[in-house]
């Protein structure tokens, strides 16, 4: 009998998981990312699951709301646990609040600062009227009063030193019109005619207006006595009058306007403005 150590046997097993090993490593269930869920990860050791979170048998039963529409892809498995996003063009497109303008013409170009009034307050037609209407409007009622041979706000008044003259009754405006110088409305040949035939009597007074209107010469003959404000008006080289023509029905005919405002009680004069030798010779007070 030999004495010596015992020796077991011992033989190489053969199984890929080393169950034989005396040592064994414990090794848990491999992640197969490509095949495993997230409720791989929640099964227990007996290979059955402790938790459910849902069971959804089909994709379609899915309530289609806007929220679950767009968090739910077709092309991803039929089981909610998958949460992804979507494409861009899957998501709920909002549109961009509408900026508030005063008006729909108003330029929302932070560069254009230049705005218009028009761009605040809604255009309204002006109910002013144009100076050309203005202007119109004073040539018909001038029409109409020397037509109708209105001399108001005036009265005849006698100085000491110059005879008669012609004050007013009450205040005029600049602007106005005050009385027309009426008579005869000759032309030059027939006012030279009646000079000469004047200028035999020293008795008769000056009393004719040359003008000319249009390119023509015009005189305006009030020597006779007709009752008229406008011929006993005296001169003035700084008088508060001015001549001007006016055309009525054809006819030029000569009215006095206001040239500055004038009170109620002062006289109204005008400049005649004859400065020849021979007339300030005989008519001295024209120089004046």
């Amino acid at each position: 009998m030999v004495r010596g150590r015992r020796v077991k046997a011992v033989f190489a097993c053969t199984r890929p998981d080393d169950c034989c090993s005396p040592h064994p490593k414990r090794r848990g269930p491999k992640i197969t990312l490509e095949t495993n869920t997230i409720t791989d990860f929640f099964k227990g050791q007996d290979g059955r699951d402790d938790i459910v979170l849902l069971q959804v048998d089909d994709i379609d039963d899915v309530p289609k709301t806007p929220v679950i529409k767009n968090m739910t892809c077709k092309e991803g498995p039929p089981t909610p646990h998958r949460i992804e996003l979507c494409p861009d063009e899957a998501k709920i497109e909002t549109k961009p609040k509408a900026k508030k303008r005063l008006n729909c013409q108003l330029s929302t170009d932070p560069k254009d600062n230049n705005h218009k009034v028009t761009d605040y307050f809604p255009v309204r037609r002006s109910v002013r009227k144009t100076k050309k209407t203005v202007m119109e409007e004073k040539q018909r009622t001038l029409e109409e009063l020397l037509r109708n041979g209105v001399e108001e706000g005036l009265e005849v008044r006698i100085f000491s030193d110059k005879g008669r003259g012609v004050v007013t009754s009450r205040p005029f405006t600049k602007g106005d019109f005050v009385v027309e110088y009426s008579g005869d409305l000759i032309d030059i040949n027939e006012a030279k005619r009646r000079e000469l035939k004047y200028a035999q009597d020293l008795n008769t007074g000056c009393y004719m207006y040359y003008f000319k209107h249009n390119n023509q010469q015009y005189c305006v003959d009030a020597t006779a006595e007709s009752g008229k404000l406008g011929r006993l008006v005296n001169h003035s080289r700084n008088g508060n009058l001015i001549t001007r023509t006016v055309a009525v029905d054809n006819k030029p005919r000569l009215v006095l306007i206001a040239k500055d405002d004038i009170k109620a009680g002062d006289e109204i004069t005008y400049d005649y403005g004859d400065r020849s030798k021979e007339s300030l010779k005989h008519h001295p007070w024209l120089a004046y």
